[in-house]
Order: C-alpha cells, then structure tokens, then sequence
C-alpha cells in the first residue's frame, strides 16, 4: 500500500463508505479508484482533485498525500497550512468571515492572557 491508499482507506473508515461509494460521489469509475487503492497505478491529478471534492478535503492536501506536490517542512504547522489550504478554496466572502471569526477567536485569547 502506499500513503494515498492508506489514507483514502482511513477516511472510508471513518466514514463508513466503501471504495465503489467513493468512487461514486467522485464521479470516477469504481476499475480506476480500485487500481489505485491496490497500488496498480498512481493517481493523477484529475483524480485527486476528485476525491478531494468528495470527501470535502483540500485538492492541496490530497495531491500532496499522493506526492504531486512536495511535502511540507517538518517545521511547518500542518493546521495552519490546512486552514490557508481551506481558505483558498473559499469564495472572496467566505473568507472574509473566516478572517472575521479568527480575529474574533484572537481576541477572546489575548483577553484571557491579560
């Protein structure tokens, strides 16, 4: 197995799906996502950018648990970079309550460190 199919397996699981389930809220063909999970192909980007779609993750995430994009640093703070991941997917007015909601969350911390 590799780290894609152990992760995309680790979702289904928590999910309570099956691959064909997946591969149906995917719109992709049961033979194509069944190859990957055993390993019998790599995923393109198409693909991933499919399953990310259907299981409500960042594309960003997914291609880099496929290694289509280089993993982040170890130094890197993984949520962080999740929520810029997120808020780039975001329309412009999505973001601005995200941004809103943070500032507010920010402030309620420094109160309390007051």
């Amino acid at each position: 197995m590799n780290s894609l199919s152990d992760w995309i397996f680790d979702e289904l699981n928590q999910r309570g799906w099956t691959p064909a389930e997946l591969a149906k809220r995917a719109g992709v063909n049961t033979g194509t996502l069944s190859r990957v999970l055993t390993g019998d192909r790599n995923a393109g980007p198409d693909l991933c950018r499919a399953i990310a779609k259907a299981l409500g993750e960042p594309p960003e995430k997914v291609f880099r648990i496929a290694g289509l994009l280089p993993a982040l640093p170890a130094t890197e703070d993984t949520t962080l970079q999740e929520l810029v991941e997120l808020a780039r997917n975001m329309s412009p007015e999505d973001r601005t309550e995200l941004l809103n909601y943070a500032r507010y969350k920010y402030r309620q911390q420094t109160a309390k460190d007051d």
